[in-house]
C-alpha cells in the first residue's frame, strides 16, 4: 500500500490584518480527521491551525517537512487562509501574524509553499488552495485583494507532478454557510474525501483530483443555491490539468457493501464523548446589560462563542494541568490552542482533547458542552491509572464513526430474519436510525449510517469498550474484537 501522506494548514485568526475567516479551524480539523478513511496514513499527517499559523511556525514546518514525513509516495498540501498580491503580481498567503505595516516581509508568497513542498521529492502532489480574498485596506494600500491567476498558472506547469485546486477564479471569493457552520468549499472537499462524491471514484475505489475538481463544480453551486437568496459566484478551478490524474484519495481498504453489515475494518475513527447542558447567564462573560438569545441563529452562537471564551480556556488550563501531572508529559509534547469558534484542543502524544461549547438549537437560553477524546494511540489506554485519573468519571459514549456510511435497514433486516436472544432493536420509520439494547447490560448502541455509539453510564470508559466488544460477538457480521483499529 502507498504511503499517503498530507499537511494542513488554516489561518482563521489574524492579529491585525483582515477580518477571521469563518470556520477553517474546525474545517481543518474535520478534513484531518476524514483523511485516514482517504488512505492516509495518521502518522505522516501534520495539521497547523490557531497558535500554530504564526509565518515563523509555517516556514519552520515547510522547511522541515522532508524529515517530518519522510519518504512518502503521495502527498495532499490543504490551506485555508487570505491572500493579496502586490504590483510586482507577486501572489502572497497570510500568516496569523502579518502587519499592515510590513505584509511583504511577514506574509509567505505562494512560490515559496510550492517550492518547499516539493523539496519532499513526492512522486504525486496535490495542492487545495482555499484562499479568500484579503479585503482592501487603507493603512496598505499598496495590497490587492486576491492572488494572481497568471502566476499560479505559471507554478503548476511543467515536469514537476503537481495539480493544484483552487476554491475559487482569482477575483471571486470563497463563501461560507451558516446552517452548515462550514466553508462551502471546504466542506465538499471533506466529504469528497470520506467517499461521499457519487460515481466519480474509479473502478479501483480511488479518486483523481480531476474527479476531485469535477464534484467540487457541481457541489458547490448548488449549496451556494440553497445557503443564499441571491446565489453568488463562486467557481472552483484546476491547474496543473498535465497531473491531474493523481489519486488524491485512496478507498480500496475500505468495504463498501451494505452486506458487510458493522465489520470494524470499516470505521474511521474512534471517539470518547460527552455533553452536558448548562445556560448562558452562567457564562464568564455574560453581563447583567447582556439580553439572552431567542432565537438559535448566528448571531447567538457568536454571542455565546465570545462570552464563553474564558469559560473554554479555564477547561484548557485546568486539563493541560492534569495531564501534566498524570502522564507526566513535558510541556513541549503538548499543543495548546483556542479559537473565537467556541472550541479548544489539547493534543498529546497519545491522543487529542477537545472542548467545546455551543448554542443549544432547542432552548436558545441554554448553551450545550462537548468534550471528545480521538486520534488514540491504543484503546489499552482506556484501562490506564493516568487515563482513568484525568478523565475516568467524564466520557459516557464511546463512538465508532464509519469510513463508508453503512445500511442501516439492510442491517436491521437481517437481525430481524435471524432474531438473537435477549436483544431488542428499535428502528425509526425511515430506517434511518436504529437503537440496540442487550439484555444484562444497561447501556444501548446507537446505529444510524455515518456511526455506532454506545450510550453507557459515566464513570468508566472501559466498561463502554467492554460492552461494544459484547455486541461484536452477539451480532453476526459484526467483526471479531481483534479487528478493533487503534484509533
Amino acid at each position: 500500500m502507498s504511503q499517503r501522506a498530507a499537511v494542513v494548514i488554516a489561518v482563521e485568526n489574524f492579529f491585525e490584518l483582515g477580518p477571521p475567516l469563518p470556520y477553517a479551524t474546525s474545517d481543518a480539523a474535520e478534513l484531518l480527521r476524514t483523511l485516514p478513511g482517504a488512505g492516509y496514513n495518521p502518522a505522516k499527517c501534520l495539521l497547523l491551525t490557531s497558535t500554530r499559523t504564526t509565518k515563523a511556525v509555517i516556514e519552520s514546518h515547510l522547511q522541515r517537512l522532508p524529515k517530518l514525513l519522510g519518504p512518502v509516495d503521495a502527498l495532499l498540501v490543504f490551506i485555508a487562509t487570505r491572500g493579496f498580491h502586490l504590483k510586482t503580481k507577486t501572489s502572497y498567503l497570510v500568516c496569523a501574524d502579518t502587519i499592515p505595516s510590513d505584509p511583504a516581509a511577514t506574509a509567505m508568497t505562494v512560490a515559496e509553499v510550492v517550492a518547499a513542498v516539493r523539496r519532499v521529492r513526492c512522486p504525486e502532489v496535490t495542492f487545495l488552495f482555499d484562499v479568500e480574498s484579503l479585503p482592501a485596506l487603507a493603512e496598505a494600500p499598496e495590497l490587492k485583494p486576491g492572488l494572481v491567476g497568471s502566476e499560479l498558472e505559471a507554478l503548476f506547469t511543467g515536469k514537476y507532478p503537481s495539480a493544484c485546486l483552487l476554491s475559487c477564479q482569482p477575483g471571486e471569493r470563497s463563501f461560507e454557510s451558516g446552517q452548515l457552520r462550514r466553508g462551502i468549499w471546504r466542506h465538499h472537499v471533506i466529504q469528497a474525501l470520506a467517499g461521499q462524491c457519487g460515481r466519480r471514484r474509479r473502478a479501483d475505489s480511488t479518486l483523481t483530483a480531476a474527479a476531485l475538481h469535477d464534484y467540487l463544480t457541481e457541489a458547490v453551486p448548488r449549496t451556494l443555491r440553497h445557503s443564499y437568496e441571491t446565489p453568488p459566484e463562486q467557481t472552483p478551478r484546476l491547474l496543473g490539468e498535465t497531473f491531474s490524474a493523481a489519486v488524491i484519495a485512496d478507498f480500496r481498504q475500505q468495504r463498501s457493501t451494505a452486506a458487510e453489515g458493522l465489520d470494524t475494518a470499516r470505521l474511521k475513527r474512534v471517539v470518547l464523548r460527552a455533553e452536558s447542558h448548562g445556560r448562558v447567564k452562567e457564562l464568564a462573560g455574560f453581563r447583567k446589560t447582556h439580553t439572552l438569545p431567542e432565537r438559535a441563529n448566528e448571531w447567538a452562537r457568536k454571542f455565546v462563542h465570545r462570552i464563553g471564551a474564558a469559560d473554554i480556556q479555564a477547561d484548557v488550563d485546568a486539563t493541560f494541568a492534569r495531564l501534566r501531572e498524570a502522564f507526566g508529559y513535558r510541556r513541549k509534547e503538548l499543543d495548546v490552542s483556542t479559537d473565537r469558534a467556541g472550541v479548544g484542543f489539547i493534543r498529546t502524544p497519545d491522543f487529542e482533547y477537545t472542548v467545546s461549547l455551543d448554542l443549544n438549537p432547542e432552548q436558545p437560553s441554554a448553551v450545550i458542552w462537548r468534550r471528545e477524546l480521538a486520534r488514540m494511540a491504543s484503546l489499552e489506554l482506556f484501562h490506564s491509572p493516568p487515563f482513568r485519573t484525568v478523565f475516568g468519571s467524564l466520557f459516557d459514549q464511546l463512538v465508532f464513526e464509519f469510513a463508508v456510511p453503512v445500511d442501516v435497514a439492510e442491517w436491521v433486516d437481517r437481525i430481524e430474519e435471524q432474531p438473537l436472544a435477549g436483544v431488542n432493536v428499535r428502528v425509526a420509520s425511515d430506517a434511518g436510525t436504529a437503537i440496540i439494547t442487550l439484555a444484562g447490560f444497561r447501556g444501548q448502541l446507537h446505529l444510524t449510517r455515518h456511526a455506532v455509539t454506545i450510550h453507557g453510564r459515566a464513570g468508566d470508559p472501559a466498561s463502554l469498550l467492554e460492552q461494544f466488544l459484547v455486541f461484536l460477538r452477539k451480532f453476526r457480521g459484526i467483526g471479531e474484537p481483534a479487528m478493533l483499529p487503534p484509533g
